[in-house]
């Protein structure tokens, strides 16, 4: 679990309970950032990264082994600031269900959609399958169950965020011809697209943006119509099983060709002066924060969220 961060250092979140800092300038460096009191180990658990510019990140789930071992429901807030510095711990309340070889996935609003994985780990099987997803409240701390799932997503299955704000749960397996080979997919639909008697919401529409941006800059963008939120979100690339960004999900053991990986996925809320419908927002000043790359721009009426256009971070 593995953020990038301030001052070109590295934050270690897991999933050993001792966490860790790393400096990258000059030969390198590493100080210790204390423990996630309460937790223990958390092998191939889920670490989400929900407000970059607050250096708060999310920790669920896991196991004490990679396999073979009971799943947790233990939910912790770590909130960073300065580097190689110690981290804050806070306990919230657990998850509904124990989960292992998971996914979490960010959403525009912050929530978090946590779906699949297992009760006890063993990959390549869909024996204690969680079918049912929960979304966690970064207001409320608390987890809600949500649509159920149809089909197991366990070890190497993924959840990434869509620019239409919803959020793909496909494959696991990839086990030759085993039986537990997901070659398929859903589509979860967050709340936030429906009015409370099930119709569509109308969502706000990003009429202008900037197709580039740069750290320490300014974003303007226009809407059809005022809207109360703004967040970028980062692309997720996922690839076998950890999801980083989520930062990295799970440290492998001795066999490299388990587990996804999204060492991308990374939320930042930005704060947005209006002029009309007409927004204009200072973005993070630091690479460690709004770090390289493609993100989705979000604009959000109500927590109703857009369709998402596309901006990129050069390097410097």
């Amino acid at each position: 679990m593995l953020f990038a961060w301030k001052g070109a250092t590295i934050f270690q979140a897991g999933p050993s309970k001792a966490m860790n800092w790393y400096g990258t300038n000059g030969t390198g460096s590493h100080a210790a950032a204390g423990d996630r009191t309460g937790d223990g180990d958390a092998m191939c658990g889920n670490a989400v990264m929900y407000d970059a510019t607050a250096g708060k990140i999310l920790v669920i789930g896991g196991s004490v082994d990679y396999q073979s071992a009971n799943a947790t429901t233990n939910a912790h807030i770590i909130t960073i600031d300065t580097p190689m510095s110690a981290a804050t711990v806070k306990t919230v309340s657990s998850m509904s269900y124990p989960r292992i070889f998971a996914n979490a996935v960010v959403l525009p609003t912050g929530a978090i959609f946590i779906s699949g994985g297992q009760d006890y780990g063993i990959p390549f099987s869909d024996n204690g399958s969680q079918l049912q997803p929960e979304m966690w409240d970064p207001v409320s701390t608390t987890f809600t169950k949500v649509a159920p799932l149809a089909i197991p997503r366990n070890y190497h299955s993924i959840g990434l965020l869509l620019p239409d704000a919803t959020v793909l749960s496909a494959g696991g397996g990839l086990c030759g011809a085993c039986a537990t080979n997901h070659y398929d997919g859903q589509i979860y639909s967050p709340s936030y697209l429906f009015n409370p008697n099930g119709s569509r919401a109308i969502r706000p529409v990003i009429e202008s943006a900037p197709s580039q941006i740069s750290v320490g800059g300014t974003l303007t963008a226009t809407t059809d119509s005022p809207v109360t939120a703004w967040a970028m979100l980062r692309l997720g690339a996922t690839t076998r099983r950890f999801l980083t960004n989520t930062d990295i999900l799970c440290m492998f053991n001795a066999n490299p060709a388990a587990d996804t990986v999204n060492t991308d996925q990374r939320r930042i809320p930005l704060n947005a002066t209006a002029n009309g419908t007409t927004y204009t927002m200072t973005l993070p000043i630091d690479p460690g924060v709004l770090i390289p790359g493609y993100y989705y721009l979000f604009a959000m009426a109500a927590g109703v969220p857009s369709l998402a256009k596309f901006v990129s971070v050069p390097v410097a």
